[in-house]
């Protein structure tokens, strides 16, 4: 494996523009940091306009296969050098903004996805964090110095095997993803089928207060608990704990027996109690407390232990969850930058109290639901871990790249795959000018165009699909070389005689004998 700094990769590399704000709703599209997404994609729903000179626009507009890399930014937890790529998505010019740096990959030497791929990695692992700096609170990536690191650069079709690879892996994730927030929209689309709009009460059921349909109502404690720095078992849940209607476990603080009965005198939460936030930026959060999980309550939670006689968990956490009870709760909120709201708002909200057997119902759907996600979270979880070590493996030269097609372009498909060693990809050998010499002999006797070649060659089982250019430079060869057996013409293709605007084309005539 060959290691080349990253500067000598690169034909261009061009500083951001910001401009000025636009008078109306003119100018030019400017991409800023904050719409590179983590996973490398570029989000341009949000992409705003700026007023920039049109030689600058000239001289800076984005190409598809350009990298943007970040150089001003990051955080305690993240580091400076998130990558995007960039493809463009319609006929719109773009620049990026000054925190960013425009990496223009020299495509005869690496192929531009695989250059994402490799700084994807190394900002994944943080490898920038060497040569990032603090400034006045910003943290800045120390450009010329990263550039001047090393990179590994396999043959180009290997970067192309390379790149290939974990774009369909990176496919699979990201339909991943999609499936488990087309389960979240399902949940919500289902509560407001069957119940509607729990405050407007559409369909004329019972009205309650929030109170009326617990047991208890728990505050938490109002003190910051000592965290345990070893393996408890106890966990003690904050408002970041709570993600999107579940409890997440990944970074929960624990905490020791000892605290956890402390914290947990007046009820202990139990399968399907409810926490929720009432305090912060994640106001109005909340979750089920799962199966076989020791919890307590850190600051700004509370808890809601719901009486089955008269409503099921999964109704009133999807309840606590619709859009018109967020609203409600942000309405009732006080505190401007801290909001929070008061236990005795929350708790005599005015609520439909929907037939008991139908919140049954509805709970069912829920269980299922609550099933499939975890199946793709598990299965999300596997690919990101595919994906990290495929990339560590690639890097490194450690993947037998022999099995893997060079494809220019291609449609990912969602293929079950737990390693390069399941793709179903058969080993094949190098495209020679023997074989090009064999395919020519197949026309000889009639003119053929290099499109009708390069269709067929991509055809050949267990050969490797050459660059385009390597053919091309091939039948250069093979036309100086060859003694009157191949020849170039300028001829009107058979397969355009039909067409109108027939014209002669470059085309071939092998005059090989069998």
């Amino acid at each position: 494996m060959n290691y080349v700094p990253i500067n000598n990769v690169l034909i261009d590399k061009i500083a951001g523009e910001w401009g000025l704000k636009p008078k109306d709703n003119s100018g030019v599209k400017v991409i800023r940091t904050a719409n590179f997404t983590n996973l490398g994609v570029i989000d341009f729903s949000n992409v705003v306009l700026r007023q920039v000179e049109p030689k600058k626009i000239k001289r800076k507009k984005l190409v598809s296969g350009d990298v943007i890399i970040e150089k001003s930014g990051g955080s305690p937890t993240q580091p400076v050098g998130r990558v995007v790529y960039f493809e463009n998505p319609g006929d719109s010019t773009y620049l990026c903004n000054n925190f960013a740096t425009v990496l223009r990959p020299d495509k005869s030497i690496i192929y531009p996805k695989y250059l994402f791929y490799v700084l994807f990695y190394n900002h994944l692992t943080r490898k920038t964090i060497p040569f990032q700096n603090k400034t006045t609170g910003i943290i800045n990536l120390k450009l010329d110095d990263y550039l001047n690191s090393v990179i590994p650069l396999p043959s180009i079709n290997d970067q192309i095997r390379i790149a290939t690879i974990l774009t369909r892996v990176e496919a699979l994730i990201a339909k991943r993803k999609e499936s488990i927030e087309a389960l979240e929209g399902l949940l919500k689309s289902t509560f407001m089928e069957m119940f509607g709009d729990p405050l407007r009460n559409e369909r004329g059921w019972e009205t309650v207060y929030i109170k009326d349909l617990c047991n208890k109502v728990i505050d938490c404690p109002h003190n910051t608990p000592k965290y345990s720095n070893i393996f408890t078992g106890f966990y003690c849940i904050r408002s970041s704990d709570i993600q999107k209607g579940y409890l997440e476990f990944n970074s929960t603080l624990q905490v020791d027996v000892a605290t956890f009965k402390q914290r947990n005198v007046r009820h202990i939460p139990s399968y399907n109690d409810i926490v929720f936030t009432r305090e912060g930026g994640r106001l109005g959060n909340s979750a089920r407390v799962p199966q076989n999980v020791n919890i307590c309550l850190g600051q700004r939670i509370m808890l809601f232990n719901v009486d089955n006689n008269i409503a099921t968990s999964e109704f009133f956490w999807a309840m606590l969850n619709s859009n018109s009870l967020q609203r409600c709760i942000n309405n009732l909120a006080s505190g401007g930058a801290a909001p929070r709201v008061n236990i005795k708002d929350v708790i005599n909200i005015k609520c439909c109290l929907p037939p008991l057997p139908l919140q049954e119902h509805f709970a069912k759907i829920v269980k299922k639901i609550d099933s499939l996600k975890e199946r793709f979270s598990q299965s999300l979880a596997e690919l990101e871990n595919l994906y990290g070590s495929l990339s560590q493996r690639a890097f490194k030269g450690e993947i037998d790249l022999s099995k893997v097609p060079v494809i220019y372009e291609w449609e990912v498909e969602e293929i079950g795959m737990t390693g390069v060693d399941d793709m179903g990809l058969e080993t094949r050998v190098e495209f020679t000018e023997q074989d090009l010499i064999e395919l020519v002999k197949k026309y000889s006797g009639r003119i053929f165009s290099f499109e009708e070649l390069w269709k067929e060659i991509g055809t050949l089982p267990n050969k490797k699909i050459p660059m385009r250019k390597e053919v091309q430079d091939q039948l250069i060869d093979l036309l100086e070389s060859s003694n009157g057996d191949f020849e170039q013409v300028f001829e009107i293709l058979s397969s355009q005689v039909s067409r109108s605007d027939s014209e002669k084309q470059i085309a071939f005539r092998g005059k090989y004998e069998n």
